[in-house]
């Protein structure tokens, strides 16, 4: 694949702010009073651009990041803290290589945005470990940091992340360069679904996805995605890629073998590669014209052209052991077709030799395919029993949650009906209530009438008795004094007519005569009858006429229950046996 790195020049807002030989300890004192959103840019390009800590000593570079460690505490900003774990990791895999001290900072910047549930920091720094392996060819471990990153990018939604098609592109790289070209593709597609106007990386995952038809012998998908990005490369004046791109176009024409096709594109691609330093693309467009010149009979050129390209595979810096195959190819073509066949042979020899390394590596490629494929597997297949897990957690969840419902519906009913049931019975009590104090009422109203009648009952007796005592006086005929005597008798309170009257009372003063024979089980039926009839307000002389008996009878008979059950007759049953 090819690459091209751009340079990028630091932001206008954080240019010019120290000499690089103050103190160290005070380069990222600034940070301090830069806005949460622009400290990590400004701290990165303090360190890589400004005052280039990579290039510094261990002790300054790290008594430096220290600092701006402690910067970074102060104001509660974790992911700058995260930052500068990721600049110490960048420091020593700079100047030392693949090492475990990077891999240690990698992780602790990991383990930071974990614990503080920074979920797209989580996957921004797994990515970053696997571009870290991946650029070490640790390629199995570079594919496990990555797929864990991508799952996370996915959760959380690519619409959501920044830069996400810069991400997709990297890992696209990873996987192109491992001859994976399908997930390469995939990447990519996706990557460009995502990026938004013109940035530079379009031009480059455009060229990638032409680059993989073409690896795939599909021609016409190749060469439409190389006018694209041409026209794209064209209209933002971009020299280096327009030259890239139609090299890339001649390329096409090339293993198609339309040479005059391909002639002027690879001839541009050649001048544009070797004007601006990419001596490995120089060499290889350089290659291909000397076989068009081979093909087409042109020797001498083919043989000039060949010296010039030996010259630079010395400064060749990417596959320079594919480069040196095809050299040696086409030195052999060479001297075949001009009929040295022993400089040929020698050549050819050459060739094989670095045809079977070229196999070799290739198959070894094969073999970090194979891991990678395990590794995709075994991370799908644990996504997969995640998914499963979750679903089954789901359904037990829901299942849970309907059981729930349906004992909530079933309280709410059982509370419904004895609330129905409640009022229903409330409003039964109010109803025997009302009935009770209806007859209640209605008892009180009869009581009261009962009494009344036994008071004019009481002055027809007085009535009687004075006629009674008058004849006697006069000496009157016997048998009227016989039918006076005999009216009394049916006016005084029979025990028909005491039952009618207990009925009445007992509903007025309920548990009177019941309380008054539990606590003076002594008393008699005349007694209680007395006790009645005082409680209405009767007086001796009424309770009297109303028994049959004379006032001193009645007299006795109170004085005759107050020695049956002592003087607390009177105050418990709230009578005056005094009165007359």
């Amino acid at each position: 694949m090819l690459c091209i790195v751009f340079i990028l020049g630091s932001h206008t807002a954080f240019a010019a702010v120290a000499d690089t030989a103050q103190n160290p300890l005070n380069i990222f004192d600034q940070i301090g009073r830069t806005p949460q959103k622009d400290r990590i840019v400004l701290a990165t390009d303090l360190y890589k651009n400004k005052f280039r800590l990579r290039k510094a000593t261990a002790a300054v570079a790290m008594a430096s990041l220290d600092r701006l460690d402690s910067i970074a505490h102060s104001l509660h900003d974790t992911p700058l803290e995260c930052a500068v774990f990721e600049m110490r990791a960048d420091y020593y895999s700079v100047n030392n290589g693949f090492n475990q001290r990077s891999v240690a900072y990698y992780q602790k910047a990991i383990d930071l945005t974990k614990a503080n549930n920074l979920l797209f920091e989580t996957g921004l720094y797994l990515h970053k470990m696997g571009q870290f392996y991946g650029t070490f060819k640790h390629n199995a471990e570079a594919c496990r940091y990555y797929l864990r990153s991508d799952e996370i990018f996915n959760h959380i939604g690519y619409d959501k992340i920044p830069d996400i098609s810069m991400y997709l592109s990297q890992q696209a790289d990873f996987y192109y360069s491992l001859g994976d070209y399908e997930i390469a593709k995939t990447n990519l597609e996706t990557a460009l679904r995502y990026m938004s106007g013109y940035q530079q990386n379009r031009l480059n995952i455009i060229n990638t996805i032409g680059l993989i038809y073409r690896n795939y012998g599909q021609y016409g998908p190749a060469l439409n995605y190389f006018t694209q990005d041409l026209k794209l490369a064209t209209a933002v004046k971009d020299t280096v890629w327009i030259g890239i791109i139609k090299g890339n176009i001649g390329s096409v024409y090339f293993l198609q073998k339309q040479y005059q096709k391909a002639l002027p594109y690879i001839e541009a691609d050649y001048h544009t590669s070797i004007k601006y330093g990419e001596i490995s693309n120089g060499t290889i467009a350089l290659l291909r014209l000397v076989k068009i010149n081979i093909d087409t009979k042109n020797f001498e050129t083919a043989g000039q052209q060949l010296t010039v390209a030996e010259g630079y595979l010395d400064e060749s810096k990417n596959d320079v052991l594919s480069l040196l195959a095809s050299f040696y190819d086409l030195k052999s073509q060479l001297y075949e077709q001009r009929g040295l066949a022993a400089a040929s042979i020698i050549y050819r020899k050459k060739y094989e030799q670095d045809k079977d390394s070229l196999t070799k590596r290739d198959n070894i490629a094969s073999v970090e395919r194979v891991k990678l494929q395990y590794e995709i597997d075994k991370h799908n297949a644990q996504v997969n029993q995640l998914k499963a897990d979750a679903k089954i957690k789901s359904v037990q969840i829901k299942a849970g949650t309907v059981v729930l419902c349906m004992l909530a519906v079933i309280s709410l009913l059982v509370y419904y009906n004895q609330r129905q049931k409640n009022k229903k019975d409330k409003e039964l009590l109010v109803a025997e209530k009302r009935v009770v104090d209806e007859e209640l009422k209605n008892a009180a109203s009869a009581l009261n009438n009962f009494t009344e009648n036994l008071k004019q009952k009481n002055i027809l007796i007085e009535n009687f008795k004075k006629e009674i005592e008058r004849l006697h006086t006069q000496s009157a005929n016997n048998a009227d004094i016989s039918n006076l005597e005999a009216l009394l008798e049916a006016h005084l309170m029979t025990d028909e007519s005491w039952n009618t009257f207990k009925k009445l009372f007992s509903k007025v003063y309920p548990g009177f005569f019941i309380n008054l024979s539990n606590k003076f089980p002594q008393l008699s039926t005349a007694d209680t009858r007395i006790l009645a009839l005082a409680k209405l307000g009767l007086n001796n002389a009424e309770m009297a006429n109303m028994l049959g008996v004379t006032v001193d009878a009645v007299q006795k008979a109170k004085q005759r229950m107050r020695k049956k059950a002592g003087t607390d007759v009177v105050s418990d049953t709230e009578f005056d046996f005094s009165a007359n």
